[in-house]
């Protein structure tokens, strides 16, 4: 009882957060122009300027500007829709919170760490150290071993498990592409003109290719772990799916910049995620989420 309380504080604080910092990122203007710069490896850089980015690299702020868009229009709502959900003691909510918190906390996490300092850097330390506890606090809310009677033959297991393998070495063979050239022959990557080392890189590398593979060989084992993964990452994904085509129609429309041969093969996993996402929430039985002795709705 104590802990889904907590959770619903946690995530109740989290949304005033997040909205502040996502609307900040959006409507929050300051006079300036575009500012050319070399880097000290010789990189021809554009800063932004301008708005809360203004000491990013235009690219950087054009994506953190899009990413905070798609937080105001669908990712607060969606999360605000798992807490209703989960303290209804909802399975599909609390495998969408655990969704929404992990996404949360590695979106945050990265403009933590990736963004020139500016007045929200504690908001964004605030916001994914909560999300990292209240995603703990919400697992021990699932049943976890009986997780699988909870989920129907409608799940495309097999297909969820060839997407997971699929966009694990997409993102491995793009994100190398980019930085063996650097390690064998010192050629740097075009994307980190104006910073200073590659963090969407390491974050995807070192957090969602390994999440994606455990959970496609759990899954493949049947392992009750699997399913809540999948739930996880799965409801990652969905907001990813989303916010991946739109960084690659801003450009595209603002100057035509994109590699659209790069892009294509992640519009369409995006599409086949799109799919997936809807069977697996489809599939779940809808029972209570807590296990015996553990806790119950609010």
């Amino acid at each position: 009882m104590k802990s889904s309380k907590i959770i619903v504080w946690l995530s109740s604080l989290i949304i005033v957060l997040v909205l502040v910092a996502a609307a900040t990122g959006v409507f929050y203007q300051v006079p300036g122009a575009h500012i050319d710069f070399v880097t000290v490896r010789g990189e021809h850089a554009t800063y932004q300027g301008v708005g809360l980015y203004r000491y990013d690299p235009a690219s950087v702020a054009r994506e953190g500007v899009v990413w905070d868009v798609i937080d105001l229009c669908l990712a607060l709502p969606l999360f605000a829709a798992a807490i209703v959900l989960s303290r209804r003691d909802s399975l599909r909510g609390r495998l969408l919170l655990g969704g929404m918190l992990f996404y949360f906390f590695y979106q945050y996490m990265q403009y933590a760490v990736m963004l020139a300092l500016n007045p929200l850097f504690l908001v964004y330390v605030a916001i994914f150290a909560l999300s990292g506890v209240a995603f703990f606090l919400n697992l021990g809310g699932i049943d976890v071993p009986r997780l699988p009677a909870h989920i129907s033959a409608r799940f495309p297991r097999r297909l969820f498990i060839g997407f997971t393998l699929v966009m694990s070495a997409a993102l491995t063979v793009l994100w190398l592409g980019r930085i063996i050239p650097y390690t064998l022959a010192g050629r740097f990557p075009d994307e980190l003109a104006g910073m200073t080392t590659l963090v969407t890189q390491a974050f995807d590398l070192g957090i969602v290719v390994p999440l994606l593979l455990s959970t496609a060989i759990l899954l493949w084992r049947r392992s009750a772990w699997g399913y809540l993964l999948a739930g996880i990452s799965l409801t990652f994904g969905f907001v990813m799916c989303i916010t991946l085509p739109a960084w690659i129609a801003v450009p595209l429309i603002q100057a035509g910049q994109i590699n659209l041969i790069e892009a294509a093969p992640f519009l369409l996993l995006c599409l086949v995620g799109l799919y997936v996402t809807g069977r697996f929430f489809w599939s779940v039985h809808e029972e209570k989420a807590h296990s015996s002795g553990e806790m119950a709705p609010v």
